[in-house]
């Protein structure tokens, strides 16, 4: 029931809450549209009727719901594209893509060190750096 009035709200104003070439990523304005789409569904399924009522605890529960089982580079996007919506949208939500990656990093670090059977109190700092970026 919240989902069309959200997604017709997004779509009556969506060229306010969404620039046709966007500086820091060459994800496609459909594409964009699409990740903003997905967040305002889970956003209606948490009862939520109006884009103004999206609060931060919609955004880290849709972050650690959904975005949590994404690759990094995807996550990166969703990231970007809700920064840039609740920036146009004047929603007082922030954003932190590059912590939010380092944390999944982090994460996927230790799944892989645990896999591998090797602690990471064992590595030196500069190795997990290297490990790190790799990821």
């Amino acid at each position: 029931m919240g989902a069309p009035e959200l997604i017709q709200e997004f779509e009556k104003y969506k060229r306010l809450y969404l620039r046709f070439k966007h500086q820091y990523s060459r994800d496609s304005n459909k594409r964009r549209e699409q990740k903003v789409k997905t967040f305002l569904r889970f956003c209606a399924q948490k009862g939520i009727r109006r884009i103004k009522d999206i609060k931060e605890e919609h955004y880290r529960l849709f972050v650690s719901e959904v975005l949590n089982t994404k690759a990094t580079e995807t996550k990166r996007k969703y990231l970007l594209a809700l920064k840039e919506f609740f920036q146009r949208a004047h929603l007082p939500i922030k954003v932190n893509v590059q912590g939010n990656i380092a944390r999944s990093k982090e994460k996927k670090l230790i799944k892989l060190l645990q896999v591998l059977d090797i602690k990471l109190e064992d590595l030196d700092y500069e190795k997990v750096q290297e490990l790190l970026k790799l990821l």
